[in-house]
Formats: C-alpha cells, structure tokens, sequence
C-alpha cells in the first residue's frame, strides 16, 4: 500500500508540474539565502610565506551549527603534520574532522529516524546543498542527485541544473551531501550547545614562494637609501584581502613530501595538532596544547564511510600550480642564520592563484662606507660596507646600486642582522695601486730527507707596494697567502698556517693587514715565510 501510496503522489506531482511544488514548500530558497548555514566557508586571513616554496595558511569563518555539526569544501594539500582545525571560543575545542565522499545519513531506524518529520528536519539543514537521495517507488530503489531548492510536506525538489527532480519525502532511505568532504563536530563546555561558531584552519602546504630584491641609492658621501621589495609568487590558492607575512629564514619542517592523511578521507579522534605555535594566536596556542584541535593519520577508518556502489565521488583539495615553472631559472635566496626569523608583512592584499605581485616592503636611509680587500696576486675589490642600525635583518637578496640614476653594480646582499654590516661589492679598485715581489734569503741545502729525497730550507722575504690615488681615505684588508710556513710580518700584520695542511713540504698559510691610507700616501709591507723545496 506504501508503495502505491508514494506512486500515486509522485504521479499526481509530476503531472501538475514542478513549479506547484514552490507554493506547497514549507522550506524553500529565498532570494536572499542561497547559501547553506551550516556550510562552513573560512575565509584566508593571513599566510606565512617562505622562500622554499612553503606557505603557512591560515583560514577562519564563522557558522551555524546542527547539533555540532558543520560541512565545508575545503580539504586544503596540508604537509604531513601541519594541519589543525580548531575554535577560537576558548570554551569550545574541534574533537572530531572526518572527511570522506561526503556526509550520509541512513533513515533506518538505527542510524537516523525512520519518519518523516526526521527526513525533513535532516532535508531542511541541506537546502541549497547538493545531495545524492536514495528512494523507494513502485517497488524500485531510485537515485536522484541535484542541489536541494525546496523542501515540501510530501516532496523535496532537487535541481539537476537541466531540469527539476521530486523526490517523495516518506520515500527517502538514505541521503548523501555531494561536494563537501569535510565535516568538523564542536563540542562545547557550555550547557547549551553553540548554536554558531568560528571556526579556524591552519595548514602548512606548498605552491607559495616570495623573492627578495634591494635597490640601493647612493645619496651623499655617507648616506644611502636602501629600499626592499618582494616578489610574491603564488600558485597555491587565491588570496583576497588577506594579510601576507613574507619570512626571513625557513623553520625545521621534516615531512613536507607527504600529505596529511585526510586528504584521503580518513578520521580520527581528537590527537592535538603540531603547528608553528608563534604563528598563531593566543586562544589557538592554548586550544592545540590542550589538545582541542583534531589533525587525521592513516588509521582507524570510519564505517561511515565505506559507502556502497554508485555514489558520486569527487576528488578533494586542488594542488598548487608549477611554482617552478612560475619562478623560471632563479638563483637560490635561502640565505643564512635560518633559526632567525624575520617578518615582513603586507596587509591586505589580493594575489589570486597563477598571478605575481611586486610589493615595497620598506625604504630606510642608512649609513655607508667603502672597503678595499686585496688577496695578491689577484686584482684588488672595492665593495660598499653598509651599515644595518636598523630594526630589522636584511634578508639575503639581489641588489642594485645607483648613484645619480646611474647604476654602480649588482650583487648579492646577504643576510645580514641587524646592528652589523654586510658588504655589496663595486668594482676592481682602479685608483689604488698595488703590487707584490719576492725574493729568497736563505736556503739550507738537504735540510730534511724522506728516504733518498732531499729537501732544502728556503726562507723568502716579500714586499708588497700600496699608493693610495683615491681623493678620500681608504681602508684596505690584505690577505696574502703564502705557500709555507709565515715567519714574520711588519705594519702589525697577522700570521696564521693552515691546520690541514701540516706535512713539511706542504705548509701552508697567509698573512693579513688592515692598512689606512691617507690621499696620495703609500705604504711598503715585508713579510717572511719558509718552506721546504726538492734539492737540486
């Protein structure tokens, strides 16, 4: 009789049309709620991003609750170990993620109600969600898929998007919501349930990658204007008004060649959650120590989502782009002192997937000097020490320097703290002239034997000749190596031999001045070294 029952109505329903069904819904889509409460859709608030290709997200949006409950689309490609999802009410904590094909609800007495008033109540939290519905007709078991757009006493209207399907209400077994594989329950310490929550997301993953550039502007004889830019790459996901922290040094992530295990659907009771602490917030700090975000593994899956045949089943989560390919050919930026951290933020900005963005990061005035470093016998370097009494670290990085719009070199600037300096080289230093000569002093013959060959003792005296041409005065390092042991320097030179290199006839080790000279000046240095040669 049932059965016949449910013919008759469908019969009667289809031959008056779907369009009666709008005037007999008790539910229906209003012009102004086309969208689901209980879809949760966090919004990309702030993103950490590092220059390997790594980007910390962070997402947040409020939602409404059904009985704890909420559903999103969002399964993010997070680094193993770096996913958590948590409240940012401190009396609320996420104890369960679950993501599969999508949520199921089975209207056989045990898994949900077998009436009506539960179909529709279940139905009503559904609307403008699209779902698969399995049904009973004339003795048939019927599968029809579209989004939900009305809820009537006897029929729930789905839209396939090319026509419009009435599924009998007391026909409905079995219902499964489509293209949202991500379900999260809240549980709250209060004694009423939270009707509504915000809930956050933060995940580490890849496809994001920020390159640093200077331009330095010589202004005067002391004075410089540095100004920093970076090139924000991102082929992960799109960013609106979202707040872009660009790091300075890359933190210790093991596991970044493997995907967090809810990527393919599993779950897991709540286990805490492993997330850079300093990028989070306070109340999401104290949340994941206590163990009130849930993260996913590989074990344990839920029945719930061994679903049978013929569900319609979507791949979850969107890879990022070729971020090699959207880079090119560039050289590494990593830099050094990679526990140090340095945070350049960019507030409120766009860069949707697949689009660059070239952002001023700050322009400062600093300080300047020159340096001069002569290693004979090679040419002598002129580079500009500049002088970081700035707050904070310059990032190693490419740099322009010009001077009255005409350009004076690029380089590689590199990390470089704050409170010390870091050197951009110039040019061979044309107006200071150098030149280096030796000579033998003494030899001892067959001074030391290995078998039946014969060493002598040579001692060497050299003289190296500085005049200074520049109109300023200069200050020059001198490292001059020396193939043997160094005896003595004069002008206060510094003596050093190489600790691997100690065998007699292959001592080796160098001797270094750090010479002022005044304009026009000149300055002659002797030095003495031995070292042991095959006798004649």
């Amino acid at each position: 009789m049932r059965n016949a029952r449910l013919g008759l109505r469908f019969a009667v329903f289809a031959a008056m049309g779907v369009g009666m069904a709008s005037a007999v819904a008790t539910v229906g889509r209003a012009a102004d709620e086309d969208e689901n409460p209980h879809l949760w859709k966090p919004r990309t608030r702030s993103v950490a991003v590092f220059k390997n290709g790594l980007g910390f997200f962070m997402r947040e949006g409020e939602v409404k609750l059904r009985q704890g409950w909420c559903v999103a689309e969002h399964v993010p490609p997070a680094t193993f170990g770096t996913l958590a999802i948590y409240s940012l009410d401190e009396k609320e904590k996420v104890d369960i993620v679950g993501s599969g094909p999508g949520e199921v609800v089975e209207f056989d007495g045990r898994d949900a109600e077998d009436n009506e008033e539960t179909r529709r109540t279940r139905l009503a939290a559904s609307m403008n969600l699209k779902i698969q519905l399995n049904y009973e007709q004339k003795d048939q078991d019927r599968t029809a898929a579209g989004q939900l757009v009305s809820v009537g006493p006897e029929f729930a209207v789905l839209d396939t998007g090319t026509n419009s399907i009435a599924v009998p209400v007391d026909g409905i077994t079995r219902m499964q919501i489509l293209d949202l594989p991500l379900r999260v329950h809240i549980n709250s310490e209060a004694e009423k349930p939270a009707e509504t929550s915000t809930v956050g997301m933060a995940y580490l993953r890849k496809g994001i990658t920020w390159i640093p550039d200077y331009t330095l502007r010589v202004l005067d004889d002391e004075t410089a204007e540095l100004t920093l830019r970076g090139t924000v790459v991102n082929e992960a996901e799109d960013l609106i008004h979202t707040d872009v922290h660009l790091v300075v040094g890359v933190p210790h992530f093991v596991h970044t060649d493997y995907m967090a295990p809810i990527a393919v659907g599993q779950v897991i009771r709540s286990m805490g959650a492993v997330v850079a602490a300093q990028s989070m917030p306070s109340v999401v700090q104290s949340q994941l120590m206590m163990n009130n975000a849930a993260i996913v593994s590989n074990g344990n899956t839920s029945p719930q989502f061994d679903m049978p045949g013929g569900v319609v089943n979507r791949p979850v989560g969107a890879g990022g782009g070729d971020l090699g390919a959207a880079t090119g050919n560039l050289p590494q930026m990593s830099g050094s002192a990679a526990t140090d951290y340095t945070v350049y933020t960019k507030k409120d900005l766009t860069l949707r997937r697949g689009e660059k963005a070239i952002v001023t990061l700050f322009t400062q005035k600093i300080t300047y000097s020159h340096i001069y470093r002569w290693t004979p016998p090679g040419k002598m370097e002129h580079s500009l020490v500049l002088h970081n009494n700035t707050d904070t670290a310059w990032t190693t990085g490419p740099c322009l320097a010009v001077s009255a719009e005409r350009p004076l070199s690029e380089d590689l600037l590199r990390y470089t703290p704050k409170g010390t300096n870091g050197e951009l080289p110039v040019t061979a230093a044309i107006n200071i002239a150098h030149g280096k000569v030796e000579r033998e002093l003494e030899r001892k013959l067959k001074a030391h034997s290995v078998h039946t060959t014969y060493f002598d003792l040579v001692t060497l005296e050299g003289e190296l000749n500085l005049h200074n041409f520049e109109k300023r005065d200069v200050d020059i390092l001198v490292n001059n190596p020396v193939p043997g042991k160094p005896l003595e320097a004069d002008q206060k030179g510094s003596i050093s031999s190489d600790s691997t290199k100690l065998k007699l006839h292959e001592r080796q080790g160098s001797v270094s001045w750090h010479v002022k000279l005044k304009p026009g000046e000149s300055v002659k240095i002797k030095y003495q070294y031995e070292r042991y040669v095959h006798s004649m």
